[in-house]
């Protein structure tokens, strides 16, 4: 793939997602947290920065706006913080948008949760598994469990008439749990859900070797959620990742409409921004120096985001070199990934660049061939209805 070739994919990309990394402060102590602790001490965005990032993200070339508030705990900035957000977003519009919030659940702020829902904000928390998985990979401060909270929080807001989303983290204390799981969730009231794989990066903040997937488990995993799938009879909610690795299967191209990791666009159209200003590709990338593109102080988020700005240059590069190797391994299966997460190429480069080859690769393709081998026989139903 040339480099004129790769702009053109990320052209294709007209919607832009503003990640604002809240604050690095936490209610939870996850086993596997890339944030806690990544900020200094910038408690969160002041008013007149938070403003000028509304402003920026409504200038960029981009059809419409997807801004998602994380930390950390995003329900710790409390209710003004957030009417600071809708008013700067009145102001400053000139485009569709839409809210997301990815909270813990742990918190139960009725006030502000009436607030996000009456001003049309998504919420979404993140639920393991079952209790026991929960609250051993995503325990309360002080060791405390978590998962209860959680689900007061979801119940209230689906009894408000509202709908609270929910990720999933996988570790291998999932690993065997897949169908228990299933079940679960098919009692949270959701149309579709996203698991995230957990990769142990050694240079992260909070980290747990012995809960991370190996590829062998990510296959594992997957295939396993798979088949409990389709015995339940395709039963919502769909699981996100294997439904667009089917759907990509089916029609043997691109799904342009799938999960950021296997989206293969993100460069220039996703920017994480942390509370003194530093811009990344990715929240995932906060806290590495060398992964900084730039700080919206003294570049706005189109100059930033820019595919001539020198870090981008550098970027776009890597990742192009990252895919012609994937390319010469003759890899089948190239268009349902598209040269795989940069992120998990950071990890494979231990965190030097994002020309390598994603880590997770020698698990996907054993999932890839797995559901190909099966593809014909699903193919009459699985993922038609989906998003």
């Amino acid at each position: 793939m040339t480099r004129e070739e790769y702009l053109s994919r990320l052209n294709e990309c007209t919607g832009l997602n503003v990640i604002f990394q809240l604050t690095d402060k936490c209610v939870l102590s996850c086993r596997y947290c890339f944030a806690k602790g990544s900020h200094g001490d910038v408690p969160t965005f002041q008013t007149n920065l938070l403003e000028e990032a509304i402003k920026q993200a409504f200038e960029t070339k981009h059809e419409y706006i997807t801004f998602e508030w994380t930390g950390g705990e995003p329900m710790l900035v409390g209710l003004s913080f957030y009417k600071k957000v809708v008013e700067f977003q009145k102001k400053y519009a000139t485009k569709p948008y839409e809210n997301g919030v990815q909270t813990s659940g742990n918190l139960f702020d009725t006030e502000l949760i009436d607030f996000l829902m009456k001003n049309d904000f998504d919420i979404s928390t993140t639920i393991d598994g079952t209790e026991e998985i929960h609250n051993h990979n995503r325990p309360a401060n002080g060791d405390k469990p978590s998962f209860q909270n959680v689900q007061r929080t979801r119940k209230y807001i689906e009894d408000k008439g509202g709908s609270c989303g929910f990720i999933s983290t996988i570790t291998k204390n999932n690993l065997g749990h897949e169908k228990e799981m299933l079940d679960f969730f098919q009692g949270q009231g959701v149309y579709s859900f996203h698991s995230n794989p957990y990769i142990y990066y050694s240079k992260n903040r909070v980290k747990d070797k012995e809960i991370a997937l190996s590829n062998e488990d990510y296959a594992r995993y997957f295939i396993s959620e798979f088949n409990g799938w389709v015995e339940k009879g395709k039963v919502e909610p769909i699981p996100r990742t294997i439904n667009d690795i089917i759907k990509c299967l089916e029609a043997k191209c691109p799904n342009h409409n799938t999960i950021c990791t296997f989206g293969g666009r993100c460069l220039t159209n996703f920017i994480a921004l942390t509370p003194n200003g530093d811009a990344y590709n990715c929240p995932k990338f906060t806290g590495s120096n060398n992964m900084i593109l730039g700080n919206i102080k003294k570049r706005p988020i189109k100059e930033i985001l820019s595919p001539s700005s020198e870090t981008m240059i550098k970027l776009i590069d890597q990742r192009v070199e990252a895919i012609n190797a994937c390319e010469k391994k003759n890899c089948k299966y190239f268009y349902i990934c598209n040269g795989g997460c940069p992120y998990y190429s950071f990890i494979a480069s231990d965190g030097d660049n994002v020309s390598e080859i994603d880590c997770l690769c020698e698990g996907k393709t054993l999932l890839y061939k797995y559901l190909e081998s099966v593809v014909d026989v699903i193919s009459s139903g699985v993922g038609s209805e989906a998003n």
